[in-house]
């Protein structure tokens, strides 16, 4: 799969290989097209190919600053949704005080356990495109049984009533951001979006061929700079099609300071 081998190298890595191919292609067809058009002919015409190409450039760089906007949207959206999950997390263990010892070390500890699968099993999974339901199972078992226990818990007091109805709501919030990441983590460009743009991007660079400068080398480092242009926003867009993978991606950093908490609030329990 082309995204497993994309995804596999660092950002610069794929950056200098898209920007290498997608300007050396268009340098090649700009040669043939000098070899085989005078430039006298294309001379004659420049104003009316520039005319044109500043419609076509106008569209299409229309259409790529607003899919760039929707990537860029979507990874902030994936960030978000992550550090909701783990002030769920933290929410939680903070509730787990007000309610009974017994029942306030199992939440915490099934907490710890799920942060644990989060951090080390889940992430990094998601970091190498592997998002099947079997990845997330246990994280759902260790949570079903986090909400059993505080849904089953009878409440003493008034005061452990109205603490297990917050714990229930936030429990459900965590859910919900938990299945929202989740579906983040699979969530990219469609292909067609990617035709669109490769063919919109072939045209534009196609379309410096017709001018007709008398210096060559003005034709080619116009040429040039417009296909690099082209191909480092598509360097951008790559880097953040998928927002929980590759090096550019949603950190677990989160987590991570959360299952900190955890480990401190458990260490007055192993006193």
């Amino acid at each position: 799969m082309l995204a497993d081998f994309i995804y596999h190298f660092h950002t610069w890595v794929i950056g200098f290989i898209v920007v290498g191919i997608w300007t050396g292609l268009a340098l090649l067809g700009l040669r043939h097209v000098h070899r085989r058009v005078d430039v006298n002919v294309r001379h004659k015409d420049t104003e009316t190919v520039g005319l044109t190409f500043a419609i076509v450039a106008l569209i299409y760089g229309v259409m790529m600053a607003i899919i760039v906007l929707k990537v860029t949207e979507n990874f902030s959206k994936s960030n978000v949704i992550a550090v909701t999950e783990a002030n769920g997390v933290n929410a939680l263990l903070i509730d787990a005080n007000g309610v009974p010892p017994e029942l306030g070390r199992e939440v915490r500890t099934g907490l710890g356990k799920y942060l644990d699968i989060v951090v080390k099993k889940e992430w990094p999974s998601q970091h190498d495109g592997k998002v099947a339901f079997s990845v997330f199972a246990e994280g759902w078992t260790v949570l079903a049984a986090i909400n059993s226990s505080i849904a089953t818990f009878e409440p003493a007091t008034m005061g452990q009533n109205t603490m297990k109805g917050e714990m229930l709501h936030v429990m459900n919030d965590l859910i919900k951001a938990r299945r929202a990441r989740i579906l983040a983590a699979g969530d990219h460009l469609p292909a067609v979006v990617w035709k669109m743009l490769l063919l919109g991007g072939a045209v534009s660079v196609m379309y410096t061929f017709l001018f007709g400068p008398r210096s060559y080398a003005i034709h080619v480092a116009i040429t040039g700079l417009i296909a690099v242009t082209i191909s480092v926003v598509f360097v951008l867009m790559i880097a953040l099609d998928y927002p929980f993978r590759g090096v550019v991606s949603v950190s677990s950093e989160p987590y991570v300071g959360v299952r900190a908490s955890v480990s401190a609030v458990h260490a007055p329990d192993r006193n």
